[in-house]
């Protein structure tokens, strides 16, 4: 393994902010909470970015052997793999890594995460806390021969026109999950502040994959609008952390946020929650729709 960790907003070998625009972009949901045709559904994200021959998975399911078959399933080939952005450390986002690993059989593979992605992390949500952070496989995997991981709290060009935001700073309330501790005693809240998103930038507008938005999606946003000023976004895909949020004030208000900014469609799933996912797309109208296991999406 070689690791890089960038301490200023930078990007391997590249500068930043990098201009490239991509002409377009194919999306498929490799890994989801909901089953779809040929692919098994389970707790997690994994989502493949492809651009012309270049592709980069964000988030990779909680399980090597799952995203492998689903990946087959879909006739997806894991060796074609040139980078993997960890949204956050957590397992159902980081397990499946070692199959990323395995099918580069030692070519180069870069895996750009947070500094804290690594962090011992556990939930209490059904009792007593239980480890749910990255698995000792994956760490290990980031020690492979042709793995550079590449930590960053600053946005990083992944490949051109495909970035990470790096840290997003939380200047708006995120109620959060009090249940997610750091500790095995659960008495040591956890910051999630390893949470970042990916951005595509293409010629019809931003692409943005988030694994969960564990910092808040009006917090990612605003960070990913003083980035890339002005922008409209094409398409926001991934899971909102809104399970908990349904029909409450909070939710409320982020509909009348997300209404006021430029985003021309919603492909949401993961840890968003139906019950979210439904008053969302009540409130924003046709531009909402959900996630599976095997969605396509094509931008333009």
């Amino acid at each position: 393994m070689h690791r890089v960790s960038l301490g200023c907003s930078c990007s391997i070998g590249r500068r930043w902010p990098s201009y490239d625009t991509l002409p377009g972009l194919r999306l498929t949901v490799v890994v989801e909470n909901r089953a779809g045709p040929g692919c098994c559904g389970a707790h997690g994200f994994a989502a493949w970015l492809e651009a012309g021959s270049a592709v980069v998975l964000v988030d990779t399911g909680p399980d090597p052997d799952l995203l492998a078959q689903n990946a087959a399933a879909l006739g997806l080939d894991l060796g074609r793999v040139e980078a993997v952005v960890l949204s956050h450390g957590h397992d159902d986002h980081s397990g499946g890594l070692p199959a990323v690993v395995a099918a580069r059989a030692g070519c180069p593979l870069s895996v750009v995460m947070h500094p804290a992605a690594t962090r011992r992390r556990f939930s209490r949500r059904t009792g007593l806390p239980r480890p749910i952070g990255m698995p000792d496989a994956s760490q290990e995997a980031l020690r492979s021969p042709g793995v550079e991981v590449v930590t960053s709290l600053q946005p990083t060009c992944v490949i051109p026109g495909i970035w990470a935001t790096g840290a997003i700073p939380r200047r708006q309330e995120n109620p959060g999950e009090t249940y997610l501790v750091l500790d095995p005693t659960g008495r040591k809240p956890d910051p999630l502040d390893d949470d970042q998103a990916v951005v595509v930038d293409t010629e019809h507008g931003l692409v943005v994959v988030c694994g969960c938005a564990h910092a808040g999606i009006a917090n990612t946003l605003d960070h990913i609008a003083k980035i890339r000023p002005g922008a409209p976004i094409a398409l926001l895909a991934g899971g909102l952390h809104l399970g908990t949020a349904a029909e409450s004030p909070t939710l409320i208000g982020l509909c009348d946020d997300l209404g006021r900014r430029q985003i021309a469609r919603y492909a949401l799933g993961h840890c968003t929650g139906e019950r979210a996912e439904r008053f969302l797309a009540q409130h924003l109208g046709g531009t909402v729709t959900t996630l599976n296991c095997g969605t396509r999406l094509e931008i333009p």
